[in-house]
């Protein structure tokens, strides 16, 4: 799957994650345990996203990839602590941009599908 492909199916690549937590792609490419929890966790951000905002959610907003960005990196640093560790603002955010991505999507037609 080249990455065109693959971005039209999920939030981010897994090249704009390394860019993210400060990764090399190499590096992340060369440790399997690595490689797989990022990987689990971009196809997570997606799942996240569907359910958070709608099935129909617009990938290539770069509000989506924020949030995308933010919950792999949280759910990374934090894999091993509950969520109570994760930040308010980083709370705030999350809940901030979703709320406006809804907001569009409704005024646009596009409702949530549950």
């Amino acid at each position: 799957m080249t990455e065109n492909e693959e971005n039209k199916t999920i939030p981010v690549t897994m090249q704009e994650v390394c860019d993210y937590m400060g990764y090399l792609v190499e590096e992340v490419e060369k440790d399997p345990v690595v490689k797989r929890n990022i990987l689990r966790l971009i196809n997570f951000s997606d799942i996240y996203l569907k359910g958070a905002i709608g099935k129909e959610y617009p990938v290539k907003d770069e509000r989506a990839k924020e949030i995308a960005l933010l919950v792999i990196s949280d759910l990374y640093d934090y894999r091993d602590l509950d969520s109570k560790n994760i930040s308010n603002t980083t709370r705030k955010i999350l809940n901030d941009l979703e709320w406006q991505l809804k907001m569009e999507m409704r005024n646009n037609g596009n409702k949530q599908t549950n």
